[in-house]
């Protein structure tokens, strides 16, 4: 029994120190470098798939991979998601520990087992952080001039949406654009209701026009990838790879019109001293307006813009109007995102001198 107990601590102990290593040493990649293999070496067949999701490599080129310390590759979502899904108190039973006994699951490898440790997707936040050039200039602009530290909450951000890229610049566009319109309307004597509106619409409508244009490309892509596993290689290669081709300009293009988006609003509202100038200590805050949406899409646009940057920020305005316009003259929206932050653990209250406002701070287990 003693031995059985020994082994079981070794085997624990040595998980631990493995784990660690491998959480310094993944990569994240895009999936395209698996099939032109320039300059990169990892452990796998580019004409293989993804060993969770099956997805071949073939149509995960602009996909974000995970190649982890054995060189084993998986599509960093599906990575994200084993870790969500790997509960700690999972067991399995070793051949060496008597039946009835068992020795706890690791977070590992799907194809050799290799242990990791969970922090292995966080450092790949990191990665996917500090590889965008967009993601910091959106997260440079909000922590000089509206939430210092923000910087700081981007990784928790792409650890939220899976280490998906493109979702977090797009709600850190979001952020951008609605803090613009929540600071106006809390500052008077400045931007009339209207003036506001155009602001956030006017720098929104290429940013808007490109991701249509994007995700429309996107799906014909897709069918593209269907179409030629069903038919064989080689079936629609020219126009699957023109239609690739035409995805990649529009992702640049639209990452391109986001930062002019976003500098076009702080200049906009830098102008009409709605205190997002360079001194941080003149902030209020982050403020998000979430004016004039339905109920659900506002708890939606609440749990990806509010709820990951609170860990950081600590507090956060939201703006959801007194409900002067709602029928019945109610505040609709206000009630229902106060009863969904307290759903969530979040201390919410209405803002003093302000009923269309909320500060939404961190739950009292985190102080």
């Amino acid at each position: 029994m003693e031995r059985v107990e020994a082994s079981v601590a070794q085997r624990e102990t040595e998980a631990e120190e493995e784990a660690v290593a491998a959480a310094d040493t993944a990569q994240l990649v895009r999936g395209g470098m698996l099939l032109d293999n320039s300059g990169f070496s990892w452990n796998g067949d580019a004409d293989g798939q993804c060993p969770i999701c099956h997805e071949k490599w073939s149509s995960l080129s602009d996909a974000s991979v995970a190649v982890l310390e054995c060189g084993h590759a998986t599509c960093a979502a599906c990575l994200c998601h084993m870790r969500e899904s790997v509960p700690a108190t999972e067991e399995r039973q070793d051949p060496l520990v008597p039946h009835g006994q068992s020795v706890t699951t690791r977070f590992q490898c799907p194809h050799c087992t290799l242990l990791l440790d969970p922090a292995t997707v966080d450092n790949l936040a990191l990665q996917a952080y500090q590889a965008s050039d967009l993601l910091r200039f959106l997260a440079g602009h909000l922590a000089t001039a509206v939430a210092p530290g923000l910087h700081d909450a981007v990784p928790a951000m792409l650890v939220h949406r899976r280490l998906d890229s493109a979702a977090v610049e797009k709600e850190l566009f979001e952020i951008i654009s609605r803090h613009a319109v929540g600071a106006a309307a809390r500052t008077s004597g400045s931007l009339d209701s209207r003036r506001k509106q155009e602001v956030y619409l006017e720098a929104r409508r290429p940013v808007v026009a490109l991701q249509r244009e994007l995700e429309r490309e996107a799906e014909k892509l897709a069918t593209l990838d269907k179409r030629e596993d069903r038919l064989g290689p080689g079936a629609v290669s020219a126009e699957r790879q023109s239609c690739r081709g035409r995805c990649d300009e529009l992702r640049e293009n639209l990452r391109a019109a986001q930062q002019n988006a976003a500098a076009s609003i702080f200049a906009t509202l830098n102008d009409e001293s709605l205190g997002m100038g360079s001194d941080a200590g003149e902030s209020e805050g982050l403020c998000i307006d979430l004016h004039g949406l339905h109920v659900a899409e506002a708890k939606t646009k609440f749990d990806e813009l509010v709820v990951p940057v609170l860990p950081v920020l600590g507090r956060c305005v939201v703006v959801t109007g007194r409900g002067s316009h709602s029928k019945g003259g109610e505040a609709a929206l206000r009630e229902a995102l106060v009863r969904h932050a307290r759903h969530r653990a979040l201390r919410c209250a209405v803002m003093q001198g302000n009923g269309g406002a909320l500060e939404i701070s961190r739950p009292v287990l985190d102080e």
